[in-house]
């Protein structure tokens, strides 16, 4: 029988967490790219600006890591955002809640309103059934707990359907923007195409 020493099984553990997480944006995702995400559809802020600044003030280290770097946790900064809103608890996203919440903010823009609800329908059903959002987070800085990667996801997939469906009265026809939305229906990440 061989023994499993408790430091090689914390080395195991921490490895299975990190596969099942969600994979890191392709390095490609960055790279090419002559606009950026607001060049291309003007798209109304998502969340209030006083809670966006209580939420930065609360976890002041927002930078996402390059593409290409697995992370082993989500993003701390949506994760408030959504908690403050009452549209994330339990690891759990509240899909009413989103939508009263969406609903005052990019739902009151008449461009975007039509979308919201079906939207986070969608990306709500996306992460539920996807088990690399749900998996174990790892918190990089001892001492607190590590961020859900369910946020983040479900607030990416929200804002990447919002922009592959951007209606064409703040929408700018360009091939440059055509292939950021190519980009974004091949795996990339909203936030990796902001620029």
């Amino acid at each position: 029988m061989t023994r499993t020493t408790p430091s090689t099984l914390i080395v195991v553990l921490l490895l299975a967490g990190a596969l099942a997480q969600p994979k890191p944006d392709d390095p490609s995702c960055i790279q090419g790219n002559r606009k950026r995400i607001p060049d291309c559809c003007r798209m109304p802020f998502q969340v209030d600006q006083s809670i966006l600044n209580r939420c930065i003030a609360e976890n002041p280290n927002i930078a996402l890591p390059a593409p290409g770097v697995q992370r082993t946790e989500g993003c701390c900064l949506i994760q408030c955002i959504l908690t403050t809103v009452n549209a994330f608890n339990n690891n759990a996203i509240d899909k009413e809640a989103a939508k009263r919440a969406t609903a005052e903010t990019i739902g009151s823009d008449p461009n975007f309103s039509p979308l919201v609800d079906g939207v986070i329908d969608e990306c709500y059903n996306l992460v539920n059934n996807n088990a690399t959002f749900t998996a174990t987070p790892v918190s990089a800085t001892p001492g607190r707990p590590g961020c859900s990667f369910v946020p983040e996801g479900f607030i990416n997939c929200v804002k990447s359907k919002l922009f592959q469906q951007c209606p064409a009265a703040v929408w700018t026809q360009d091939a440059d923007c055509d292939q950021l939305k190519q980009k974004i229906s091949t795996g990339c990440s909203f936030y990796s195409l902001m620029g």
